[in-house]
């Protein structure tokens, strides 16, 4: 009978979900034992920096999917699945490109709405001092 090898160290696997799960919050550095870290981001995104933990989550994505992020003692983390890592890298642009769009569009709305009641309240005016009221 085959014995079964023990797997030491961190599952590449649940380093990865955690960090597309809980990446701002650090549950992924919390996970791989690098808790000074971990804690600086729930710090972060406590104090209402999402963003700055969302881009420092998106790098440790990347690290992870391409293999760079070890634990805190050096180890690897066992079982990679590569096409997983690099669909949460895909995802994590499709999110950013989105966003651009989104601000785009809301800051289009807004200038139109802006420049079309500033140019209703300047014709309004130069109507109501041409009659006389």
């Amino acid at each position: 009978m085959a014995e079964l090898q023990e797997l030491k160290g961190k599952n590449w696997m649940a380093a990865m979900s955690l960090c597309w799960f809980f990446g701002p919050i650090g549950g992924h550095r919390f996970y791989t034992g690098k808790i000074g870290t971990a804690w600086a981001m729930f710090g972060l995104s406590a104090i209402g920096l999402i963003p700055v933990t969302w881009v420092w989550s998106f790098i440790d994505g990347i690290m992870l999917a391409s293999g760079n992020f070890t634990h805190e003692d050096g180890s690897e983390l066992y079982e990679r699945v590569g096409w997983f890592g690099w669909t949460y890298v895909g995802l994590q642009v499709l999110s950013i490109l989105a966003a651009i769009a989104y601000m785009g569009v809301f800051v289009a709305l807004v200038a139109s709405f802006i420049s079309g009641s500033l140019g209703a309240d300047a014709a309004g005016s130069a109507g109501a001092a041409a009659t006389g009221l």
